[in-house]
């Protein structure tokens, strides 16, 4: 950034809110007094003043986006009136998380809008290997909406990889889900939620798994061949070759 913009003062004034956007953005994990299950930075567990949420150890922390720390932590009460679901749905996610995702961390949270309760689920997953030249990301965000006449699910899948050996290979992919259900209490409810988290990840592994086949075969289709002399073609040769004909062409002109 320096080399592009040659102005520290414009980048100090506006690199803070940038690492905070990319943060919140990509559900950045951080641990939280040594524990086990990381938290998740993200939109829904934003205080405000650089402070944040850890539902499943109900305390808040104070974030630096630049230096990725954590001070000042406190205990912090959740919505009571949803933390029944909150928590029967977190039990059930926390352990389908460490079954299927060996570096993934989740955070659930809950809120009450009137009558309405909404669980949010955010499930973070990133295998960053700068020395073998790639970087994968998945990512989910998922909401159970309580109300008094129905029960909806929404969901989003996202899938990012990067390979740039000799090059720059960009894949992005997402899913939408959204799907209305009949739940009679919590239990049932997160085990319900689970499953369809679970279908959905399944579904869009395997579709992702069929689109790479597909292109490594198409990728293939592409690249040269070698002649029958079995010797790659010296490219800079044809060029002089073309560049000498037409100078020789100009001159008797």
């Amino acid at each position: 950034m320096r080399s592009l913009l040659n102005d520290d003062e414009l980048i100090c004034e506006n690199i803070e809110r940038i690492a905070a956007k990319y943060n919140l953005e990509q559900f950045i994990p951080v641990a939280v007094r040594e524990h086990k299950e990381k938290a998740l930075i993200t939109e829904h567990g934003d205080l405000g003043n650089g402070y944040f949420l850890d539902p499943m150890q109900k305390i808040s922390f104070k974030f630096d986006h630049l230096g990725k720390k954590v001070s000042d932590i406190q205990p912090c009460a959740l919505d009571a009136p949803v933390e029944s679901w909150r928590s029967a749905i977190e039990s059930a996610l926390t352990t389908y998380v460490k079954k299927h995702y060996p570096d993934g961390n989740c955070s659930i949270y809950g809120k009450t809008f009137g009558k309405q309760k909404v669980i949010t689920a955010c499930i973070e997953s990133h295998k960053y290997q700068r020395n073998e030249f790639w970087n994968g990301l998945w990512k989910s965000e998922w909401k159970l909406v309580l109300c008094p006449t129905h029960v909806e699910v929404i969901g989003t899948v996202k899938a990012q990889a990067h390979y740039f050996e000799e090059g720059s290979i960009n894949l992005t992919s997402d899913v939408d889900v959204k799907q209305k259900l009949s739940l009679r209490n919590e239990c049932e409810g997160a085990s319900v939620f689970v499953k369809i988290i679970e279908n959905t990840d399944t579904e869009f592994q395997l579709g992702l798994m069929e689109n790479y086949q597909k292109l490594d075969s198409l990728l293939k289709g592409l690249r040269r061949q070698l002649p029958f002399t079995h010797t790659t073609i010296d490219w800079n040769k044809i060029i002089n070759a073309k560049i000498v004909k037409e100078m020789d062409l100009a001159q008797a002109l």
